[in-house]
């Protein structure tokens, strides 16, 4: 009987984890293509600025409900092709190392998806704030970015959350991230 109700327990469990995708597009002209929850919602302009510090709009920002989970699409005018892949690989892990305090890595690599060479960088980070009138503040994050060629520019895709919640959400974010297709 206890057996039974463990697993009836793990079921629920893993039911009230289960996501639901549906295929969005975004660019300019619908060339790109990925696979997001259905419980994700576009995010407005306002709740982009609260997210994202930059004075360039993204091609698309999601969201689930509560908003401590994104997904932004973006891309950088750097000139870069295929070819100059292991070069830019360098450039952006040493970016990403020297924006936070501590890094751990759980992928880092150049890997083919979907016919498509991503630099992949997925990673548990932590910053810590030491500030005279509030004190010291630790936040650490979750994040899973994928960096591609695309058009001689930078395509990238980003998602995030705070690192309590990353056991829910880096199966989704894996599935997210491999259902990228971008067509030239």
């Amino acid at each position: 009987m206890k057996q039974t109700i463990s697993i009836l327990s793990i079921l629920l469990a893993l039911q009230s984890f289960a996501q639901t995708f549906s295929t969005v597009k975004v660019g300019p002209d619908e060339k790109i293509s990925l696979q997001i929850p259905d419980s994700f919602i576009s995010m407005t302009d306002q709740d982009r600025m609260k997210q994202v510090y930059s004075s360039k709009v993204p091609l698309a920002m999601f969201a689930n409900e509560n908003q401590d989970v994104t997904l932004g699409i973006n891309y950088n005018i750097m000139q870069w092709t295929e070819s100059d892949t292991e070069l830019i690989y360098g450039f952006y892990k040493a970016s990403v190392k020297n924006l936070f305090d501590e890094i751990e890595f759980i992928q880092d690599e150049i890997k083919e998806i979907n016919g498509r060479k991503y630099i992949v960088f997925e990673f548990v980070s932590s910053i810590t704030d030491d500030n005279a009138f509030s004190g010291t503040r630790s936040s650490k994050n979750y994040t899973y970015i994928q960096y591609t060629s695309y058009n001689n520019q930078v395509l990238l895709f980003n998602f995030s959350c705070k690192a309590r919640l990353m056991s829910n959400w880096q199966p989704i974010a894996n599935e997210i991230m491999n259902s990228i297709k971008v067509k030239q």
